[in-house]
């Protein structure tokens, strides 16, 4: 009697569907390289950007004043000024960093102590998993086969969306334009619950 999986063309159902979901977790994983490889640059280059922008930004707030003959004074009365222009220079010092591939690893030596990789006590919350094969799912220098890659990736994935949300709400909650607090804390809380989850630092190493 045909299966189903027969009748779509696997002659060996339960060796030919590992066959196809390995090469597929292999498509996936030279997927992953690439993306992680533009996203560096993207990254960088957005963070940049935020950052000069907001220094030019500054810079027109304290020059208009002055073109209109107003008191300085009047300048400093934005709050705000002097924690966007040390917010600007971080973010310039971030982007050159992540470029450049300094940063990247800072960041790796400093967060590594923080307890993070959550998901991995979830998923061996009775112990059931190989101590073994949980380290080459965890770790992806010691994966062997292309699936324990693929989870690898799907992992760093969320941790690069948990360091972007982060990002972005630590940005929105010091310009304030347009506010809403909502959103800020938002991104925010669910950057630290992801980052707890997926780790912080499991997708700096693909940076590099």
């Amino acid at each position: 009697m045909t299966t189903p999986l027969q009748f779509i063309g696997f002659k060996q159902p339960p060796e030919d569907l590992l066959k196809g979901f390995e090469a597929w977790c292999v498509a996936f994983n030279e997927f992953a390289v690439v993306f992680f490889g533009y996203m560096k640059y993207i990254l960088a280059f957005i963070l940049l950007a935020i950052g000069l922008m907001t220094l030019l930004r500054l810079r027109g707030i304290y020059i208009q004043p002055r073109m209109r003959n107003i008191d300085k004074k009047v300048v400093e009365q934005d709050q705000l000024e002097k924690p966007r222009l040390i917010l600007a220079t971080i973010y310039i010092v971030i982007g050159s960093g992540i470029l450049f591939n300094w940063f990247t690893m800072f960041l790796i030596w400093a967060l590594d102590p923080l307890p993070d990789r959550l998901i991995f006590k979830f998923i061996n919350f009775q112990g059931l998993i190989d101590p073994y094969y949980l380290n080459r799912i965890s770790d992806i220098s010691s994966a062997v086969y292309p699936h324990e890659q693929t989870i690898y990736y799907c992992i760093a994935i969320g941790s690069f969306v948990a360091i972007t949300d982060l990002m972005i709400a630590v940005w929105y909650l010091v310009n304030r334009v347009p506010f809403n607090p909502k959103m800020a804390f938002g991104l925010l809380t669910g950057g630290v619950l992801m980052g707890m989850l997926m780790g912080f630092t499991t997708c700096l190493p693909l940076f590099l």
